[in-house]
């Protein structure tokens, strides 16, 4: 699952929220000196990873992305982002629970690594996580992580033409997380 889905997943507990979101942008080697509720969040983001990881209809939803293989992965947790934006069931919009954790986040910026600081402030003056209701939005995302694989790896990717294969089999997506979803937050509860 990407970002907002960690956030939606997360126990009302602020640090361990931010660490879930977070968890990511935080080397291994800095987790042993952070607050032990960020260290908490680190840990429930790795299980909802293997969960996701292993779930069959995950596997289903990749199993559509042939042309993108190697970058299935992060291209269907987006997709499921997406997704969850689609299928919003809070009392707030997405927009206000984005504001309220954007908020949360920058509170805890005294808390986190400088890398993990750097990348929150981008999140935020970026607004990632209210881009993913919209098709331009995720191709936005997209663009950010092709950069990034440019970036580490020296390899251009085209990411944004996965949208494509989104687009063409929508609801077969849809279906993928629609099965996913429910039993993904009844690993976490």
């Amino acid at each position: 699952m990407n970002l907002l889905a960690h956030a939606v997943l997360s126990p009302d507990q602020d640090l361990v929220k931010v660490g879930n979101v977070l968890a990511d942008f935080i080397h291994r080697n800095e987790v042993t000196d952070l607050h032990s509720k960020i260290q908490v969040g680190i840990q429930l983001h790795k299980s909802i990873d293997a969960f996701t990881d292993n779930h069959p209809a995950v596997a289903n939803s990749k199993s559509k992305m042939v042309a993108f293989q190697r970058f299935a992965n992060p291209l269907i947790d987006v997709f499921y982002d997406h997704f969850l934006t689609k299928h919003w069931d809070k009392a707030m919009t997405v927009r206000e629970y984005t504001n309220q954790l954007y908020s949360l986040v920058t509170a805890t910026h005294s808390q986190l690594p400088d890398n993990c600081v750097r990348i929150s402030i981008r999140m935020i003056e970026q607004d990632w996580l209210n881009q993913y209701g919209e098709f331009e939005g995720l191709a936005i995302n997209l663009e950010r992580m092709a950069r990034r694989i440019e970036f580490t790896t020296g390899r251009t990717v085209d990411l944004v033409s996965s949208l494509q294969i989104l687009e063409g089999r929508y609801d077969e997506f849809q279906a993928d997380f629609l099965e996913f979803w429910p039993q993904l937050v009844g690993h976490v509860s």
